[in-house]
Formats: structure tokens, sequence, C-alpha cells
């Protein structure tokens, strides 16, 4: 009896062995299939610290698909808008006495600030326009003398903005030079660009305006073109037009006749009806 149970045992003792052992090989068996299957996941691949990314490649647009951008319009200021309404006097070069006869007319000069014009070099050009032997002093009735300010002159060449030129005259008008009184009024604008008809350089037009504003100082009136071809007297209106005239700029073109043309006025379109200022 005691030797069959040993033996009964022993067989327990072997079945569990073996149970034991399949279960070892079944696990076994599933490690291996987890560890095979973990090997074909996918996971990121780390970077070198100093491998670069690539960037996106992005084509570069054709010659022909750039818009080009626009140039910025260049902004012109009005030719007086620097203007302040105050004024500089010139010192002048020269103040001596010239003309060989005929009653002394004292002036002197005076700038808008503002306008960047030179007052020596504004001065200076008025002093040899009027100094010129083709100008006033030609015929004999006239001499002038520059003074500075405050030196109790005849009358005052003012070189305004437009603006102020309206005001100095009393007037709408703000193309145009003109005269009022003792006040020769020479248009900023005028002074800078002339006008587009005149036959001369920029020059020969701002001595006429010279001549002609002092003119209307000196007592004389407007005149017209008298024929076709001819010498454009300088108290015409050249600002407006020539009429057939060839732009003149002296009162005195050889120093000696002077150079007229029937009393009248040409009349700028602009010109109110009501102004009846010198021009």
């Amino acid at each position: 009896m005691t030797e069959g149970r040993l033996e009964r045992n022993r067989r327990l003792r072997r079945r569990r062995r073996f149970v034991f052992l399949a279960i070892l090989v079944v696990m076994a068996g599933a490690g291996l299939y987890f560890a095979v299957g973990a090997t074909d996941t996918e996971k990121p691949q780390a970077l070198d610290d100093d491998q670069p990314v690539a960037p996106e490649t992005v084509a570069a647009p054709s010659p022909s698909d750039v818009v080009p951008s626009p140039e910025p319009e260049e902004v012109v200021p009005p030719l007086y808008f620097s203007g302040t309404g105050t004024w500089t006097y010139a010192d002048p070069a020269d103040t001596g006495v010239f003309g060989a006869s005929g009653e002394l007319l004292k002036y002197d000069i005076a700038v808008e600030n503002g306008l960047e014009i030179d007052v020596a070099g504004f001065s200076e050009f008025v002093h040899e326009t009027l100094e010129d032997p083709r100008s006033w002093t030609a015929g004999g009735a006239w001499r002038f003398q520059q003074v500075g300010e405050g030196g109790s002159a005849d009358f005052t060449v003012y070189l305004a903005s437009p603006e102020q030129r309206s005001y100095l005259c009393g007037s709408q008008n703000t193309t145009v030079s003109c005269r009022n009184g003792d006040s020769v009024v020479i248009n900023s604008a005028r002074w800078l660009t002339g006008v587009e008809h005149w036959d001369g350089t920029l020059d020969t037009y701002r001595q006429y305006a010279v001549n002609h504003e002092v003119g209307h100082r000196l007592g004389h009136g407007h005149e017209v073109c008298p024929a076709d071809g001819e010498l454009s007297p300088v108290m015409a209106q050249q600002t407006y037009q020539l009429a057939g005239c060839v732009g003149n700029s002296w009162p005195f073109p050889d120093g000696e006749t002077y150079v007229s043309g029937p009393v009248g006025d040409y009349n700028g379109p602009d010109l109110p009806p009501d102004d009846f200022v010198d021009r």
C-alpha cells in the first residue's frame, strides 16, 4: 500500500513538471511574438544635433510673374509754398548813383523769406538790369540809386510769392507781377519759371519783368504790339502773349530809341474785369 502511493505521487509530480514545462514553452513563444512584433513598429528617427533640417523648396517666381511696385509720385509743392509773408532786405553792394541825368529815384530790395531765393543774387540782378544802358536811364529822364532798409527809398522792388503778390497789389490775381503805388512786385512763380511762349531765355524774361514793372512806377501805361514781327514794347503785357511781336526786355533796345506801341491791354484770361492794378 505504501509503495503504491509512492508510485502515484511520483507520477503526479512528473505530470506537474510536464504541465509547468508546457506553460513555460507557451510563455516563451508569446514573448518571442511580442519581441518580433515590436521590431515591425515604426519609431520616429532622432536627428543629430548638427544635422540640418532641409527647408521646403519653393520655386522662385519668373520675371514675368513679378509685378513691379509703382514709383511714388513726386509731390511738387506750389512755388509759394514756403513763403512766410516776412521779408529780408538786401544790403546794396553798390550805393552809387547811375544814369547821366534826370530825376533821382532811390529804391530798395526785399525778398520774401522762405522762398529759398538768394537775396544778394536777386538784388544784383535788379541792379544790373536798371544800370544797363538799354534800361530806363537811356532816355536821360531818370537816375537810380539802391539803398538799404530804412534808406528813404522812393520805391521797393519785392520778390514775392503769388499769395503775397495778391496781398501787396490788392487784387485776386496770382499769375503775373504787378505794381501798386511804390511797391514794384515781382511774382516768384514767374521769376522761377518764366512763361512758355517767351522766345528768349529765362534771364531775358526776368529783365523784361523788372523793366516792365519799374516802368509802371515811372508812369508808363500798357502798350501793345505795333505789327507782326516787330520788337514788342517793354510795356506790353508779354507775360500773357507776344501778339505776333518778338519778345523784348528793354525800353531802349539800342540804347537810344524807345520802342513803343499803341496804348492797350492784352488782358490775360485769368484777369478779373475789375482788376485795375498795373501789371
